[in-house]
């Protein structure tokens, strides 16, 4: 990216700010049904995240240690990670980038709650002695074996082969990569490339040490470009999170928040970083 295409703190302030009303007006209509309510979760979750990305940048320190103040990247990338696997994630599951489907809309919403709360199931509760708990863990038991019958149910119904229900009831939503669901979004190509490399920063192998220590031995200016890059990078996530949520909510409620600076956004960068 040239000087002239840097992201700049404002443009991803002004664009968090828009998705953060704009999710204030939809949180009653979000929590009217258990859909709604993992979509409001989930993008509260993505805002937060974004938020404590601009605080990160802005510059930490440790209070016991003169002259420790720095710009924690790896941290802020750790939470970028997150962020674009929630929006890919909402994305595979509700809004299927504006070719939605409502049947195959419900039925990955099954698979889905069925692979977290079979998940759960394999938590060890040997240990657990309250009933309360222990009544609520059969219960659960109960809901995983009930989904598994309405996913093979609709599956069959959606004229899904054999084998890959077999393999849903197996691995559920796992089955798919992250990977995978990733290159189904229209985010950038620029932005697809990044997840691995982002990954790294959450993980302890030999290769994030190895970019730890390329983020040591930075210059100045080089730093400075890589937060910019971060703005840049979560500003447009931010961007395609406010375009698909009022594709989503138009129809159901009446949105006052204009989306000014996402769009502008969009129009500025979507040309030059599009596959």
């Amino acid at each position: 990216m040239s000087d002239k295409q840097l992201i700049t703190k404002g443009e991803f302030q002004n664009t968090l700010n828009e998705a953060s009303l704009l999710f204030q007006e939809a949180c009653s209509y979000y929590q009217s049904s258990e859909e709604g309510l993992l979509l409001y979760l989930s993008i509260k979750k993505l805002l937060n995240h974004c938020n404590c990305i601009s605080v990160i940048l802005d510059g930490t320190c440790f209070e016991a240690i003169e002259n420790s103040e720095q710009i924690d990247h790896a941290s802020a990338k750790v939470l970028l990670r997150s962020v674009i696997e929630i929006y890919t994630t909402l994305t595979s599951l509700f809004w299927f980038e504006g070719k939605e489907d409502l049947s195959e809309k419900e039925f990955r919403f099954l698979v889905y709650k069925y692979s977290g709360l079979k998940s759960r199931l394999k938590l060890n509760h040997d240990v657990i002695a309250r009933n309360s708990l222990r009544e609520k863990i059969s219960n659960e038991r109960n809901e995983v074996e009930r989904l598994k019958e309405m996913i093979e149910f609709k599956g069959g119904e959606l004229g899904k082969n054999k084998a890959h229900l077999r393999k849903l009831i197996e691995k559920g939503w796992h089955a798919k990569s992250m990977h995978s669901r990733l290159k189904e979004t229209t985010l950038p190509q620029f932005i697809k490339m990044q997840y691995s490399y982002l990954c790294g920063y959450s993980h302890s192998g030999f290769d994030s040490y190895m970019q730890l220590a390329e983020d040591e031995k930075s210059s100045s200016i080089n730093r400075k470009e890589n937060r910019n890059m971060l703005y840049f990078l979560t500003s447009f996530i931010l961007a395609k999170l406010n375009q698909a949520s009022l594709f989503n909510l138009a129809d159901n409620i009446e949105i006052k928040t204009e989306l000014n600076e996402t769009y502008k956004l969009l129009n500025k960068y979507d040309t030059n970083y599009s596959d």
